[in-house]
């Protein structure tokens, strides 16, 4: 949604009564609940899974023998421990929303806010997703085959391999970013629907 399109509708909702318990329902509030369950679930999956990987790089990273394995292990475990922790902190502030005590203007304000904050994760993401992910195979294949990627001889079938796990990733990540604009939407329009 555009920023006019906010102002328009946040013009529209200053008329509006604050709201009140009385004016949400109890299922809106669990359905609310519901949606902004989806954002955490996603979130707290994804941070367990980086920091196991966290742990497996640090518990391995002696085995790490040239400046740009050790290098690419570095950023690789940043990323992997800042990244999580600022979603999954976004979408914590997007579902304790009060709703019940907030007008409709401070709630589209808030849900607006970590969207647009989401949304520069996802663009982080996004374009750090291509170098995160040939620093995990550079590191991977170190750790198990303690041979270096690039004194390897590679075959076109592993070259191949990698190049269609990139664009898997790269396909996931566009689903991923799809999907979560959907329920973003959805969100939204169940608060203007019971308002």
């Amino acid at each position: 949604m555009e920023l006019e399109e906010m102002k328009n509708v946040w013009s529209n909702m200053e008329e509006r009564t604050k709201i009140t318990p009385f004016q949400i329902s109890e299922s809106s509030l669990l359905e609310f609940n519901k949606k902004t369950n989806v954002f955490k679930i996603g979130e707290v999956i994804g941070l367990v899974i980086a920091y196991a990987l966290v742990g497996f790089v640090l518990y391995k990273f002696n085995n790490l023998d040239d400046w740009y394995l050790r290098l690419c292990g570095c950023v690789l475990v940043i990323y992997l421990l800042i990244m999580p922790i600022y979603t999954l902190f976004e979408t914590w502030k997007m579902k304790h929303i009060d709703i019940v005590k907030s007008n409709c203007k401070n709630v589209l304000e808030q849900i607006y806010t970590a969207k647009n904050n989401l949304k520069k994760a996802e663009k982080i993401s996004f374009i750090a997703s291509p170098f995160l992910f040939l620093a995990s195979i550079v590191i991977l294949t170190k750790f198990f085959t303690d041979k270096n990627i690039f004194t390897l001889n590679i075959q076109l079938p592993i070259v191949f391999l990698i190049g269609v796990a990139f664009l898997g990733a790269i396909v996931f990540n566009i689903w991923a970013f799809k999907k979560r604009d959907k329920e973003f939407k959805s969100v939204k329009q169940l608060l203007e629907d019971k308002n």
